[in-house]
Order: structure tokens, then sequence, then C-alpha cells
């Protein structure tokens, strides 16, 4: 939405003078609560963004106002922006100042619509910084949202009574307090900043469904990747969660919104919340109320939905019967779904608002629309597959940060663009400390552990964390505060555990049982039972390891240091000869022990302390776990096993008198030969963070085939895939399969110098770029390629980049099969076909259809054909019945896992597949392959209109 331009109004008295002359009775009137007003003259120019949040961090707040007046006292322009403003917020100030600006600006009394406070839609997030002058990344700037962001045209049910509007006075003053600080359970200066300045902006989209199958962060780390460049209309502003889709229908009354862990579902719920209080969005509501399922989750008699309320927000007893008649202007926030302790499973849901009713049934009669049918209610969770997901009209789904909105998030903490700058390109530099950054929760332990080798802007400490494992043990040691500080002129900071070793352990040993049961929440008699009193948890780890909500709930700060700390623990408590190391492993990987043929233990009931990691592992392993969940647990493990093995644990574990790198190299050789997807794409990341060579050479000389097909690589990804290819100079893959993988030119790039290396390559669907071709043509022109087989189907490779293959390949002796399928090629792209290939003594199959080529362009394969008889090119669907029936196989496909759609719609190629079938006309073919053709139109017609409905558009579909 535009922003909102102050009405044009000729002032009765000189603004600036009246507002002069008024100067001690404003600083009373606006000192309880500038806040919104602060805002206001933002959205409207009054102040740049560093000016803002200089003013947001001024104390105490009569400052703020004295420094806010002094400014609009000194133009005439600012002080009639300020009347406007004042005007559009005067419902969060007192009655006097109401009264003030009646008698000075008299407006006519308007029916109350929600407009009567503004809706600008500001972005929390500054403009991004540019590449070469990071300073002007202070500079202020305004964004347009789309107008179905916006709730400016909803109407509310009259107006209220004064004492309802006194009441929610009080109560957006009492959301704005609670709300204005985003802290991330750790409170210091550098850590605890105003939402208003740290809040960064996320990546959401409309999702289909929540549920989850796989580690949550690592399957979002997938969607994600696959989202990101493409489809921008499906990305969606926060605002625009509850807004009507498709347009002309209702809005939705109920709505999920799900991430992975510390991806920011929390932080979106109070920015909804401040927001809405502040006056800045949200309010085609009149009224905001917030439950976590947390705190819901202590109430142990029951209630009535009135009583919750009031209970919660003491200040609206009195006007609830009035809120409660006005249902359809009120929203609900419902928290953190995933950790509420009870099932909703129950037969009798709540539907009267004054019944009494069990929690859990209380709830459920909210989720199902028994309870506030005309209310909206929103609720967020972590994806899981037992979610009640029939009873929200709409799921949304947090994919965390963009790279754009990564660095926005490094300049707020920092708040220093070249310090920013310096731990961003440090970053950069390392692709697997970027591989999670999408993640809000990580940035925050990215900055908390590289920041102090980065204390100033050009000055950094010598040897910075550069895996994961390292970041992660150097946040442990930052905030815990024992390392010992040293100059950043002699040497890196030192990590020391020992002074920290119990309490270390002691918590490890709580994180890998729980995280071996999937549980991620904990009541203090848990706590106790692992033997330590909860009450005596030192404030580090309180604050940013540990928190505690109202001294019965406590949980990790984030999933990733649950799993690190368990890790810890599962390296430390490891035998000093290793011995129990593979059995680990096989109850980690495949839940039971491979020489025991079973594993009779291993849903044992708890029989006290275990004896060592394996008896610990065996007690605790729940039934039904899946690998997958351990992923980084592993990738932790691997890396601390490093560490130990360095004498870097000392004072928590002992050093390790066996050689565990033999079994360990024997087990992943064993492994990594016959796994694929992403149980292969884990064990290639193990293997780089255990960053042992010769461990990963023995493993990478066992590797036959590396099938990632349809897995969706990062570029940490392809680094991991790099170094283990690299480890094994001389080892010729009999295929590489990375079709659908989404890995871009960027991943390519990474992979190029070990492509050669491969006989059968498929890079289909891959939003490759003419370089890609140039890449490949380079690989095709070495003395050492292997490829025989080269797949480059569903690239955007065009004339250009084909050109270049073309020339390659009038050299190459080893490229026997070519498939160039739906690669954007014209009739331009055959130019230099004939004189490269004429010449060509191995190349035996060319496949080429798909393409745009004209008459002209037919007749020069024709003709290549004649001169070249043992060369077989496919260029009409028409002449090859297997073709056919493998595009057939692959609309099919494409309709069984719809993920795979966004690679396709990536490359146009059902549009591109449709053109050619319908501008295909071959008098000699045969009546099946004219029949099968059809058929194959029909299909991906039928699945295109099928895409266009589920992402709600109404235009018509162009058909050739």
């Amino acid at each position: 939405m535009p922003v909102q331009q102050p009405h044009q109004m000729a002032a009765p008295l000189d603004s600036a003078v009246l507002i002069c002359n008024h100067r001690e009775l404003f600083l009373r009137w606006i000192e309880p609560n500038p806040a919104p007003l602060l805002r206001g003259l933002y959205d409207h120019g009054v102040f740049t963004q560093p000016e803002y949040f200089s003013l947001l961090e001024t104390k105490p707040k009569a400052n703020q106002v004295i420094a806010l007046l002094d400014r609009v006292c000194s133009a005439q322009e600012d002080s009639e922006k300020f009347v406007e403003v004042l005007k559009e917020q005067q419902e969060a100030y007192c009655p006097e100042l109401q009264n003030w600006l009646q008698t000075n600006w008299p407006t006519e009394e308007k029916e109350e619509l929600c407009t009567n406070q503004t809706s600008i839609e500001h972005p929390a997030s500054p403009p991004k910084p540019p590449k070469k002058s990071l300073l002007k990344f202070w500079k202020s700037k305004k964004y347009k949202l789309p107008e179905k962001a916006t709730s400016s045209e909803v109407t509310f049910q009259g107006a209220p009574s004064r004492q309802l509007k006194a009441a929610l006075q009080n109560h957006r003053r009492s959301i704005l307090t609670r709300t204005e600080k985003l802290c991330t359970n750790v409170d210091d200066s550098e850590s605890c900043g105003y939402i208003e300045i740290r809040y960064t902006d996320l990546l959401l989209s409309d999702s289909p469904r929540s549920g989850a199958t796989s580690h949550d962060y690592l399957q979002t780390a997938s969607r994600r990747s696959r989202l990101y460049s493409l489809h921008a209309p499906r990305r969606l502003d926060l605002r625009q969660v509850f807004s009507p889709v498709p347009k002309d229908s209702p809005p939705p009354r109920r709505v999920m919104l799900s991430g992975a862990a510390g991806i920011g579902k929390s932080v979106a719920a109070q920015k909804i919340l401040h927001d809405w209080a502040l006056g800045a969005a949200f309010q085609g509501f009149r009224c905001l109320v917030d439950f976590s399922f947390r705190e819901l989750s202590l109430l142990t008699t029951p209630q009535s939905l009135e009583e919750l309320f009031c209970s919660k927000h003491v200040h609206l007893s009195k006007v609830l019967p009035e809120l409660l008649n006005r249902q359809g202007e009120l929203l609900v926030i419902l928290d953190g779904l995933d950790e509420f302790r009870h099932a909703l499973d129950s037969k009798s849901p709540c539907c009267q608002l004054n019944q009494p009713a069990h929690i859990g049934d209380l709830v459920l009669g909210l989720l199902s629309g028994q309870l506030l049918p005309e209310s909206t209610v929103v609720v967020t969770s972590r994806p899981s597959a037992s979610l009640p997901e029939d009873h929200f009209d709409r799921h949304v789904v947090i994919l965390g940060f963009q790279e754009d909105q990564v660095k926005d998030y490094f300049f707020r903490f920092f708040r220093d663009p070249e310090r920013a700058d310096a731990v961003l390109g440090y970053i950069s530099a390392h692709e697997s400390l970027a591989s999670l950054s999408f993640i809000p929760l990580y940035c925050f332990i990215l900055c908390t552990a590289l920041g102090e080798f980065f204390p100033h802007a050009g000055v950094k400490v010598a040897s910075p964390p550069s895996t994961i494992t390292e970041v992660y043990r150097q946040y442990l040691c930052t905030i815990l505060h024992s390392h010992r500080p040293s100059s950043p002129q002699v040497g890196r900071p030192t990590c020391t555990l020992e002074r920290a070793k119990d309490l270390v352990l002691q918590l490890g040993k709580l994180a890998y049982a729980a995280l071996l049961r999937g549980q991620i929440v904990f009541y203090t008699d848990e706590l106790r039972g692992f033997g330590f009193d909860p009450q005596n948890l030192p404030g580090a780890f309180l604050n940013r390891i540990f928190y505690k909500e109202k001294d019965e709930f406590y949980g990790f700060f984030h999933l990733t240091i649950q799993e690190f700390l368990a890790a810890l623990y599962a390296v430390s408590i490891l035998d000093s000869k290793a011995e129990e190391l593979t059995s680990c492993l096989d109850l980690w990987w495949d839940g039971k022990v491979q020489e025991d043929g079973e594993t009779k233990r291993l849903l044992s009931p708890l029989d006290g302390s275990a004896a060592g990691l394996l008896e610990y592992t065996r007690e605790f392993l729940s039934a039904g776990q899946q690998w997958d969940n351990l992923q980084m647990f592993s990738r932790f493990f691997m890396g601390l096993l490093t560490t130990r093995m360095n004498g870097k644990l000392e004072g928590v574990a002992r050093s390790l008198t066996g050689e565990p790198l033999v079994p360990l190299a024997n087990w992943l050789a064993e492994k990594i030969q016959y796994e694929s997807d992403r149980k292969l794409l884990s064990l290639l990341h193990c293997l780089a963070e255990l960053h042992q060579d010769e461990v990963t050479e023995k493993v990478a000389s066992k590797l036959d085939e590396v099938d990632l097909f349809k897995v969706t690589l990062n570029p940490a990804d392809c680094a991991a895939l790099a170094y283990v290819l690299g480890c094994s100079e001389h080892k010729v893959l009999r295929n590489l399969n990375l079709s659908y993988s989404n890995m871009g030119i960027g991943g390519l790039r990474r992979l190029q110098g070990l492509l050669h290396r491969c006989e059968t390559l498929q890079l289909r669907y891959n939003s490759l770029t003419p370089e890609a071709a140039a890449i490949e043509a380079e690989i095709l022109k070495s003395p050492h390629c292997h490829v025989k087989r080269l797949l480059f189907c569903g690239n955007c490779l065009g004339s250009k980049g084909v050109r270049n293959l073309w020339d390659a390949l009038q050299d190459n002796t080893t490229l026997e099969e070519l498939y160039l399928d739906i690669t954007g090629i014209t009739d331009s792209g055959l130019d230099n076909i004939m004189d490269a290939l004429t010449g060509n003594k191995t190349l035996r199959l060319l496949t080429i259809v798909g393409n745009r080529l004209s008459k002209a362009g037919r007749e020069i394969l024709s003709e290549l054909s004649r001169r070249k008889p043992e060369l077989k090119i496919i260029s009409s669907f028409l002449t090859d019945m297997g073709l056919l029936q493998a595009y057939l196989d692959w609309v099919e496909e494409i309709k069984a896992d719809l993920e795979q759609m966004e690679s396709v719609k990536n490359a146009n190629a059902l549009r591109s597949v449709l053109e050619v079938l319908v501008e295909t006309d071959d008098p000699g073919a045969s009546q099946e392959a004219r029949e099968r053709a059809e058929q194959l139109k029909k299909e991906i017609i039928a699945l295109l209109r099928e895409e266009k409905a589920r992402h709600h558009d109404s235009s018509v579909l162009p058909i050739p």
C-alpha cells in the first residue's frame, strides 16, 4: 500500500508556534506512550531510519518526546505532519489531548471504521546494503505493499462503548510494553533490542500442508531452496496472512503458521501483536489476545474461555461481554501448538464461552470453530504429521531468511556496517557455516560466536571457527564466559569448557536422552530426575542455553543447541578405546546393533545410570526413531569426535587411546555404497564435518554411484559433495545423478573440477543457464574426460549454450549419448552442428525434442542424419514410441510429487512440450504414436490447470 500522505487542511494557527506554546502539555500527554507517534512520524518521513532508531533507544521516554518536539517545532512542514499523525493516533492518548486537537483542528464526527487509525504498512526491514558502499545501508527507504495486505476497508460493528474504548487503549499499551523488546531469551544490550530495530522480515509462503516427515529445518532448507529464486508471487508478507485467497472469497478464520525450530514463529506472533498495538498494521481487528501453549499446558483445572481471557488480560474483564459480542473483530493468537502437553483427540470439544472444560477441549473448540466461530484464530507450530490440519482455512509456512534478509539481520545485530560486512564475508567464504543461515536463531548464534573474532571494523582475530561444530563450541564458550579473553593482536580467544564441565555434561545427558525420545520441552520433575536442581542453573544457561518459563517449563534455547550438547555428551562419554562407536552408529542410523542381530533392550524401561554410551542409547532410543531426526546430531558428533582426538576437549573428556578412525572409516565405507537420496547426503556432511582426509579418501574410493535425484542441494551440500569426491582424485563414478536438485549455476561451479570423472552425468531441471553449457563444454574438451552420457534436459541453455557443446564435441572421444530436450534451442543453435559433429566418432544418440525449431532447423537435423547414419537423432515425439512413453511417465511422476513441479515450472517445460506437440505433424507417424501424443497433450493440459487452481490463479490458461 502506498505510504499515506497527510490530509491537506488549512491550519487555523501556525502549527509550529502552537506546538511550541504547548510543549509542557505535549510532554505530559505523550510521555506515557510515545511509540505510536514516533512510528507514525517515521512512516510520514519526518525521521530517517537512523533518527528513528536513535529515538527509540533514547532514555527516559521524556527525552524521546523532547527530541521529537524540538524537531517538529523547527520546521513548519514537520509540525503539520505531526498534527496529522497525532490526529490519526489520538485514540492512543489521553482525552485531554483529544479535546485539545478537537478544539484547535475540529473535524466532523464520522462513523467509526477501522481506518480511525492509519493502516500504513511499513516494513520493518531497512533497505538492503549495497555491495560497495555499506554506509548507505542506513538511508531511509519506503516500500509499497500490495493492496491486499491492508485491511482498511473492513468495517467494524458500530461504535464501541466508552468503557470498551478505554479498556482497549490500556490493552494496546500493555501489549506494546510486553512486545517492544526482541530479546531472543538473552537479556543483554547486544542481544536484546527493540523489535522495531531488530525484527527482520521473514520469507513466508502458502503451503497445502504443514506436516513433516523429516528433520524439520533441513526439510525447510530444501523447501526454501526450491522457492528462493522462483515464483515471487507466491511469497507472502506477514501482513497478508489474513487476506482472502482467492481475493473474492471470505477471509480465513483459522490460520496455521508453521515452521522449523528457531525459524521465527514466535517472533512473527510478537510482531503481529506489536504492529497492531502500535497502530501500524492489522487494524482490521479491534482487539488481539494471545496465549502460548506452554502457559496453557500449566492449567490443571477446568476453565471456561471467558475465565481464560480474564486471567491473562485482567484489564479486559469488565468489557469482556461486549468484546465477545464482537467476535468478528477479535484475533486470537495461539503460539507453539507443538509444545502443548495434551493431545487434541477429544470427542467433545468445548462449544460454550462460559462452559468450564479441560484445556485440551477448550483449545479444540477454538480450532474447530465451535468457540468464537466468527473470530480469527492463528496458530503457530513446528511441522508435524499429527497437527489437526483439517481445522484450518489457510496454511502458511515460514521459510526463514533470504540472502538479503540474512544481511539485514547481521547489520541490525552489530549496528556497525563494516563489522557486519566483515563477519558476513567470512561466512560467505566458508559455505558450511552459511548452510543454516536462513534460520534466525542460527544467525544469532553465528553473530554471538563470531562477533568477538571481529571486534572492530578492519580488525580480525586469527582463526575464527570454520565449521558448524566449531561455531557451536565457540558459542558455548562465549556465553559461559569461561574463556580467557586475549588481545586481538595476540591471537584467537581461547575456549575451554573445563570450569563448567559438570553442568555441561549434565545438560548434555538430558539433551541426548530427550533427543532420542523426540522431546524438546521439559518439566521440573523431569529435570530433577536427571540429577540437578534447575533452580541452581547459572544465568548464562537460563538465558542462552536453557530457558525457563514460570518456573515450570524448560527447554533448550534452540534445537541445534540441544543437538550440539547431546553430541558433546555422546563424544565425551564414549569409551576411551572407542570400541562401542560403530554399535552406537548402527543404533542412530538403523535402530539396531548389527553384530547382535537384534537390540533386545532397545525400548527397555529406564534403569538408572547407564554403563556407557551404548547402554544409555539403548535405554532412551524411542520406538520408531527415524535417522533423519538425528542428522544434525550426527554432524556435530563427527565434528566433536575430531575435536576430542585433537585434544580440544581436555577437561571434559579424556583423550582417546584407541584408533576410532579405522572402524569409523569401515562403517562409513559400508554405508555409503548402498545409500542414496537424503541419507547419502547426510553421510557426505558427516564426512565433511569429521574432516579427516584419510577416512574420506577410503570412503570415497568405495563410491561407484552418487544418486541425489530430487534432493534439493544448497551451496553447503555441494561443498560437502565436492570435498568427498575431491579426496579420491582418480576414482571414476559410474553415475552422478543431480537431476531436480535445484543446484543452480553456483552449485555447478562448485563441482566443475570433478565432473570429468563421471561416466553418466545427470543435470536435468536444475535452473542452469548458458554458462552451464560453457562449463560442460570445457569438461568435454578435457583430455581426462570420462563422460559417456550427458543429460541436460530442462535447463535454459539456449542457442548460445548448445553451440559451445557442439564445438566441444568436435574433438571429444568419450560422449555417446546427449540429451538436450527442452533447453531453449532455436535454429541459430544449429549453426555449427554440422561442422562439429560430422567428424565426431563416438556420439550415438542425440535427443533434442521440445525445442522451437522451424522447418529449416529440422532440415538441418535431417541432413546431419543422412551424413551420419550411425547417429540416432530424436527431434520429434512422433518418431519414437519409447520417448513418448517416457514423457507420459514423467507427467505421472510430477502428479505424484508436486515438489518436482517447482523445477519443471522454472524451465517452463510443460508448456514447451505442449507447444511442440501442437505443432508436430509427421505424416509418416503411426496411429499409435499419434494417440499417445494426444494423450500426452491432454495430461499436460490437465496438470497445468490443476497447478493454476492450486495457487488460486483465476486467469485463463492459454492453451496453444
